[in-house]
C-alpha cells in the first residue's frame, strides 16, 4: 500500500543533502480529524561517519494538546530502546566498521497516533568491499510437535544460496512484534462467527507486551474497520461492537495491502489472517500477493476455519473451481515459505485458542542475524536454509529473500 495525503499528514524537512527522509507520519485518530506531531532526529548530526558509542536523540513538536507518551529508537532496522519521558536521548554502540547507519525514531501520542523520522549517517569508501544488509531469521524449533526452548547458537547453521554463513546475532524469546491482524468480516461471518473471531483477535491484543505494536483490520470487499498501529489495547479494541459483517471477500487485495503497509514498520513483522481463504471479489491475484510477500519478509500466519481441503466445486463471478483451488494452494505455500504457519481450526469458534497459540509460538522463536557473504543488490532471489545439528529437531524459518 502506498500512503496518501488522505491517510496522514506528511511534513518534509531538508537539513543537509546527506539527510534522507526526515519526515513525520501522522495516523488519523479514531474520532476523525488528524492532529499533527512533528518529529526530527536531533543527534547524530547528518553526514558524519560514526564509530563506537553514539548519542541518538529526538526533537518533538506537539500541537493540539496530544502529548507524546512513548518514543521508540531503531538503528539499522533493529530496535534499540523505548523511552516514556523526556529527555528523548539514548546511547548505543554502532560498532567499529565505517558503514552508513539508519536512525529511526517512532513517537506515539496519548491518543494513539504515531509519527516517525529517519536519518542516514555516512560511510567511508573502503575500496572493493561490499557491505551487506543484516538478514534476520525468525526460527521456530519443534521436536515431536512440541517447541524446544533454551538452545544456543551453536545448534544452528545458516546457508544462503548454499553457502555457509557466520551468524553475528542470536536471541531467544521476546523480540518486539509489529503485527497486522487481518480478519475476514464478509457476509459469511455474520453473528456469532464474527464475535468469535474478534474474541480471538482481542486475546492476541491482550497478550501483547510493551514493545509490541499492532493494527487490526476487518475487511470484506472493502475495509469495514481499522485502527492505527499502536500498543494501546483500548485503542485496538475500540469500536468493534459496532462492526457488522457484510459484503463479499477480497482476500487477495487486502492481504497485498497488509504486506505493503507493514513495510513501514520495524521489528518482527507478522501478518495474522483469519479467513477461509475463498476470494470472490479481489481485483488482484495471488501471484501479485506472492511477489509482495517476497519483498516484505513478513511472517504470515493463516488461521483457517473449516476443512483443510481445497473445496472443489466452488465457483464465483471472478474464478472457477480450478482457479480457486490454485489460489488456496498458492496461499498455503506462501505462508510456509514465509516461516509462518497454517493454523487449521474446525470452526471460527476455535479462533481464540488459535490466536493464543500463534502468539505463544512468536514468543518462543529464536532470532538469528547474519551478513550475507554475497550481496549484489541485483534483485535476485536468495535461497535460505537453517539446519540444526540435532536431527530430531524440526526447524522452520523463511525460505529466502530478495537481494535488493
Amino acid at each position: 500500500m502506498r500512503w496518501t495525503k488522505e491517510s496522514f499528514t506528511v511534513r518534509s524537512f531538508t537539513v543537509t543533502s546527506l539527510m534522507v527522509a526526515m519526515w513525520a507520519l501522522v495516523m488519523p485518530g479514531l474520532a476523525g480529524g488528524a492532529e499533527e506531531t512533528l518529529v526530527m532526529v536531533k543527534q547524530p548530526a547528518a553526514g558524519k561517519v560514526l564509530f563506537g558509542e553514539v548519542e541518538f536523540s529526538a526533537d518533538l513538536f506537539e500541537v493540539d494538546g496530544d502529548p507524546v507518551v512513548m518514543v521508540d529508537f531503531f538503528i539499522d532496522d533493529r530496535f534499540v530502546d523505548r523511552l516514556k519521558s523526556a529527555p528523548w536521548i539514548v546511547r548505543h554502540d554502532v560498532g567499529d566498521r565505517p558503514v552508513p547507519h539508519r536512525f529511526e525514531i517512532v513517537a506515539t501520542t496519548k491518543s494513539g497516533q504515531t509519527a516517525s523520522a529517519v536519518l542516514m549517517s555516512r560511510g567511508l569508501d573502503v575500496g572493493l568491499e561490499v557491505e551487506s544488509a543484516l538478514q534476520q531469521l525468525y526460527i521456530t524449533v519443534e521436536r515431536n510437535g512440541e517447541r524446544v526452548l533454551g538452545l544456543d547458537r551453536e545448534v544452528f547453521t545458516v546457508y544462503d544460496n548454499n553457502k555457509r554463513q557466520k551468524t553475528v546475532t542470536f536471541e531467544g524469546g521476546d523480540v518486539p512484534i509489529a503485527a497486522l491482524i487481518l480478519v475476514d468480516a464478509s457476509d459469511s461471518m455474520r453473528g456469532p462467527r464474527l464475535k468469535a473471531a474478534l474474541a480471538g483477535a482481542s486475546a492476541f491484543i491482550d497478550g501483547m507486551q510493551p514493545l509490541d505494536q499492532a493494527q487490526l483490520v476487518l475487511f470484506s470487499d472493502r475495509v469495514l474497520h481499522q485502527t492505527p498501529f499502536t500498543n494501546f489495547p483500548e485503542v485496538l479494541k475500540a469500536g468493534l461492537s459496532g462492526v457488522k459483517a457484510t459484503g463479499g471477500t477480497s482476500l487477495d487485495d487486502h492481504l497485498f495491502l497488509a504486506m505493503e503497509r507493514l513495510q513501514t514498520h520495524q521489528g518482527r513483522r507478522v501478518i495474522i489472517l483469519l479467513s477461509d481463504g475463498i476470494d470472490v471479489s479481489s481485483i488482484m491475484r495471488m501471484e501479485d500477493v506472492e511477489k509482495s510477500a517476497r519483498r516484505s519478509q513478513a511472517l504470515l500466519y493463516w488461521i483457517r476455519p473449516g476443512r483443510l481441503g481445497p473445496g472443489e466445486g466452488f465457483n464465483s463471478a471472478w474464478r472457477g473451481s480450478k482457479e480457486h483451488r490454485a489460489e488456496l494452494e498458492m496461499l498455503d505455500a506462501m505462508v510456509r515459505r514465509s516461516g509462518g504457519k497454517v493454523v487449521g481450526v474446525r470452526s471460527v469458534r476455535e479462533a481464540l485458542p488459535a490466536f493464543e497459540k500463534t502468539l505463544r509460538e512468536l514468543r518462543e522463536q529464536y532470532v538469528i542475524g547474519y551478513y550475507p557473504t554475497q550481496d549484489l543488490g541485483d534483485g535476485s532471489w536468495h535461497e535460505v536454509e537453517v539446519r540444526a545439528n540435532d536431527r530430531s529437531l524440526k526447524v522452520r524459518a523463511r525460505e529466502g529473500y530478495l537481494d535488493e
